[in-house]
């Protein structure tokens, strides 16, 4: 049985002269990889790594935080300006994403004596 010819198997006529012209025409100079962004305000594309944002000047308003109660007083802290006040009233430190700078800031709990001998009388006095 032969192989007949079926969709698709004969090639289209091409007009290579109309696709070199068009294709100098698309692809003017070289050719440039990478991820680009359209820039909202100009509309021409942008590296990735040359986009900000930060050209849209916009003010930025912030809500007020949500209440709690203290855990050192009990008191109801509804407001930033409390909540600061009831830090500095209390001696109190926020710890959010600055944590390593206040532990170091913490003194080092150095043990006293040897921490060996401590464990073998331990083991000891309990028989093992």
């Amino acid at each position: 049985m032969a192989h007949e010819a079926g969709k698709g198997d004969k090639q289209r006529p091409t007009d290579h002269q109309a696709f070199s012209r068009n294709f100098q025409q698309v692809f003017t100079g070289k050719v440039q990889r990478g991820g680009w962004v359209q820039d909202r305000v100009t509309g021409k594309l942008v590296p990735r790594g040359e986009y900000s944002p930060s050209d849209i000047n916009a003010p930025m308003v912030m809500k007020d935080i949500d209440g709690y109660k203290s855990q050192v007083t009990g008191e109801w802290i509804g407001s930033r300006s409390q909540h600061r006040a009831h830090l500095k009233e209390h001696k109190l430190v926020e710890v959010g994403n600055e944590i390593k700078a206040h532990m170091s800031q913490r003194p080092e709990n150095k043990p006293a004596g040897n921490i060996k001998q401590d464990i073998a009388n331990a083991m000891h006095r309990l028989g093992y």
